[in-house]
């Protein structure tokens, strides 16, 4: 059975993929990162290139994250009210 932890996490996550900050933040990353990527060029630059890219990729797995978080709430919170008809 869920927590009510998990259900606080999962307020918690919503909050902050509703942030205009949060959002801003990672559409800066990912420009920043994708102008670096774009700019560096050369054989010596290959590691640098493939950090960049990894990192561009690991922005949107940090959201869908935080929207399994916010997912496993709501099924959380289902589970509570349920209960709480049943006393």
């Amino acid at each position: 059975m869920a927590t009510r932890e998990e259900v606080l996490e999962s307020n918690e996550a919503e909050l902050i993929l509703k942030s205009d900050v949060f959002k801003k933040s990672i559409e800066n990353l990912k420009e920043e990162y994708v102008a670096l990527w774009m700019n560096t060029k050369g054989e010596d630059n290959v590691a640098f290139r493939e950090t960049l890219h990894n990192a561009i990729n690991i922005l949107p797995e940090v959201e869908r994250h935080l929207r399994i978080l916010v997912e496993r709430g709501k099924i959380t919170s289902a589970q509570i009210k349920k209960l709480h008809n049943y006393i």
